[in-house]
């Protein structure tokens, strides 16, 4: 499978890549954003992030930020379930970031989710909850214009 993100429509895609010399098949295409607006144009989607499933996260799941929403809640992450060649919107979660660039799973089991906003919100801290279908913000800090991250 491989999942591509379109960053000026905020859709992602999904497509099975079978070996050469088979062409690839797409599945489906989906907006990474619950209520797109009739023009996109203003939202980027940004990164997608597949988290390894393990013990406390189970089911495969696809993570996407949205940067420049103007809802006052700020950018948004998008969770897919990815089950097979199927892929599911689940849900997405306002980041309080504004124009949310960089975004990196880390700790035991990629329990959190780090995440920094370019234009405002500094950096902030997730937890996956409810089978990582979740997000609940645990810390923040005021940090100007992060872009990326790395655990140790």
């Amino acid at each position: 499978m491989v999942y591509t993100l379109l960053e000026l429509t905020s859709e992602l895609a999904a497509h099975r890549v079978p070996p050469l010399p088979a062409p690839a098949t797409h599945l489906r295409t989906l907006p990474t954003v619950a209520a797109p607006p009739a023009d996109v144009s203003p939202l980027l989607a940004a990164e997608v992030l597949l988290p390894r499933p393990g013990a406390a996260f189970p089911d495969p799941l696809v993570y996407v930020s949205n940067r420049d929403d103007p809802a006052p809640e700020g950018d948004t992450i998008a969770i897919f379930e990815a089950a097979g060649e199927d892929l599911a919107y689940v849900r997405e979660v306002r980041s309080g970031l504004r124009h949310l660039r960089g975004m990196v799973f880390g700790g035991p089991g990629d329990r959190w989710l780090i995440a920094g906003g370019v234009k405002g919100g500094g950096v902030k801290v997730f937890e996956r909850v409810e089978g990582g279908r979740g997000l609940r913000e645990v810390a923040s800090i005021e940090l100007e214009a992060p872009t990326g991250f790395l655990w140790l």
